[in-house]
C-alpha cells in the first residue's frame, strides 16, 4: 500500500490530537529527525486569548486522530464563530 500525504496548499486545517486541537495556514509536510510533522502557521482563533496567532507550529502526523479543512482563514473564522455562540 502506498503512502499518501493530503495536499493541504491553499487551505487552513484544524488537526485534532487526543490533548488539543490546532488550526494552521497553508500547511505542508515535513520530515524532522525521522519523523513526519505538518508545520505552518498559527491562524486567528485556534488558541486562547490568540496568543500563538502567526507563530511557526508543528503538529506531528502521527498523533493527529483527525482534522477538518477550509477553504481560507474567513471561513474558519466565520465557522469558529458561529459554533461558539451555539
Amino acid at each position: 500500500m502506498k503512502n499518501i500525504t493530503p495536499d493541504f496548499k491553499n487551505k487552513v486545517v484544524s488537526f485534532s490530537t487526543d490533548d488539543s486541537i490546532l488550526c494552521i495556514v497553508n500547511p505542508i509536510f515535513e520530515l524532522q529527525c525521522k519523523k513526519l510533522f505538518v508545520i505552518g502557521k498559527v491562524v486567528k482563533g485556534s488558541t486562547t486569548n490568540d496568543w500563538a496567532e502567526g507563530r511557526p507550529c508543528a503538529v506531528a502526523w502521527d498523533k493527529v486522530t483527525d482534522y477538518m479543512v477550509f477553504d481560507s482563514i474567513e471561513q474558519y473564522i466565520e465557522l469558529h464563530e458561529k459554533s461558539e455562540l451555539n
